[in-house]
C-alpha cells in the first residue's frame, strides 16, 4: 500500500523529482486547464459567491464514507471535526499516533466531505486515526481565524489523544499552511510539538504575486487573479496571524521533520523549493517531492491516480520514520 520512490530521481539534497506521468494524470491535467481554471478564474469571491460554494460543500458532506472506512463526527474545543479510521490498526511506530488533517481550498471553500478520500487513504496506509478539522473560512474570518480554530483543535487533541508526542499534522494547499502554522505556534508557545508535518502543495507564502508571472500562469487550474482578489480578505482579521505571516519566513529550528510535495508547474512550487533550501541550510530534516505532469494538490485526488496513491504512501513512510525517531528519543 505504501509507495516507494518508483521513478523518483534525487537531484541533490532533499529533493526528489518524479518524471513518469500516467495517462490518467494527463487527462486530469487537461480537464483542469480546459474546464476548472476558467470557472475558477470567473467565480465571484464576494459573500454570495462563497455562499454558493458552501452549499456545494454541504452536499459533499452528506456523501457516504469511503469503502472500508468509518467516519465519526466529533468536536475538538468546539471546532467541528470528524474522525476517520480504517479496520487495520497500526502495530509499528504509528501505534498510538494520530494524524490531524487540515483541508485545502484557499480559505474559501472545501471541507470535511471534499477531503474525506485523502483522509481515508492516510488512515488505511498508517493504521492510525485521522482527525479532519472543519476550521472557519471566509466570510466568517480571515486566515487568523482559521489559525485560531486549528490551534484550538490541536490543543484539545493534545489532551485527548492516545499519545500527545505522536501527533502528525498534515494538510494540502491552505491546509498545508495551517499544518505548518500549528507546528510553528506550538513551538513558540511551549506546547508539545508535532512529530512531523506533511504538506501536499502547501501554501507557504502569502505574497505569491512576487513570483515570476509567466511561471505562475502555467498552473493547471489555480488562477493568480483570484489570489490577488482575496488576499486583503485573508488578512482582514478579526484574529491576527501569530508568528510569521508566511511559513517560509519562520525560523526552521521551530519545526519537526517536514515532508513537502509540489507539482512541476503550480503556484506553490517556488516556495516549496525555497523552504526546502532553508531547512537544508539549517540542518532541519526535510524531504521534498516534485512531480511532473500533475496538478496542484494532486495527492488529494485519491485512488484514481497512481501518483496520488504513491505520494501519500511516501508521506506516511516519512511520518513513520519520524515517529520512530520520537520513540527512540523518549526511550
Amino acid at each position: 500500500m505504501a509507495g516507494g520512490e518508483g521513478d523518483g530521481m534525487r537531484t541533490g539534497g532533499s529533493t526528489i523529482w518524479h518524471w513518469k506521468t500516467s495517462w490518467r494524470a494527463h487527462l486530469v491535467f487537461g480537464f483542469a486547464r480546459a474546464v476548472v481554471k476558467p470557472v475558477m478564474a470567473a467565480w465571484p469571491t464576494g459573500d454570495r459567491g462563497l455562499a454558493v460554494l458552501a452549499r456545494l460543500e454541504s452536499r459533499l458532506d452528506r456523501m457516504p464514507a469511503p469503502p472500508n472506512t468509518t467516519v465519526e463526527p466529533m468536536t475538538l474545543g468546539g471546532v467541528r471535526c470528524e474522525r476517520v479510521t480504517h479496520p487495520r490498526q497500526a502495530g509499528d511506530a504509528f501505534s498510538g499516533a494520530t494524524v490531524l488533517y487540515f483541508h485545502g481550498g484557499g480559505f474559501l471553500f472545501c471541507g470535511l466531505g471534499s477531503h474525506r478520500g485523502v483522509c481515508a487513504q492516510l488512515a488505511a496506509y498508517s493504521g492510525a486515526p485521522v482527525v479532519s478539522v472543519d476550521y472557519r473560512q471566509l466570510p466568517h474570518g480571515g486566515i487568523g481565524t482559521s489559525i485560531a480554530d486549528a490551534m484550538t483543535a490541536y490543543r484539545e487533541l493534545l489532551d485527548s489523544c492516545d499519545d500527545p508526542t505522536k501527533i502528525v499534522v498534515a494538510g494540502d494547499s491552505a491546509g498545508g499552511y495551517l499544518a505548518m502554522k500549528v507546528a510553528e505556534i506550538a513551538a513558540l508557545q511551549g506546547l508539545p510539538t508535532p512529530a512531523a508535518v506533511l504538506g501536499y502543495s502547501p501554501l507557504l507564502n502569502l505574497d505569491l504575486e512576487a513570483h515570476d508571472p509567466e511561471f505562475m500562469r502555467r498552473d493547471a487550474y489555480l488562477p493568480m487573479n483570484q489570489v490577488r482578489k482575496v488576499k486583503d480578505r485573508w488578512l482582514s482579521g478579526p484574529e491576527k496571524i501569530i508568528g510569521a505571516q508566511s511559513p517560509i519566513d519562520a525560523d526552521p529550528a521551530l519545526f519537526p521533520p517536514v515532508f513537502l510535495v509540489a507539482a512541476e508547474y503550480e503556484l506553490m512550487r517556488p516556495d516549496v523549493e525555497y523552504l526546502t533550501a532553508r531547512f537544508e541550510r539549517a540542518g532541519q530534516p526535510v524531504e521534498t517531492h516534485l512531480w511532473a505532469g500533475q496538478i496542484h494538490a494532486f495527492p488529494v485526488i485519491g485512488p484514481i491516480l497512481s501518483e496520488s496513491r504513491e505520494i501519500v504512501g511516501l508521506s506516511v513512510e516519512f511520518a513513520r520514520r519520524s515517529l520512530g525517531a520520537v520513540r527512540k528519543r523518549s526511550a
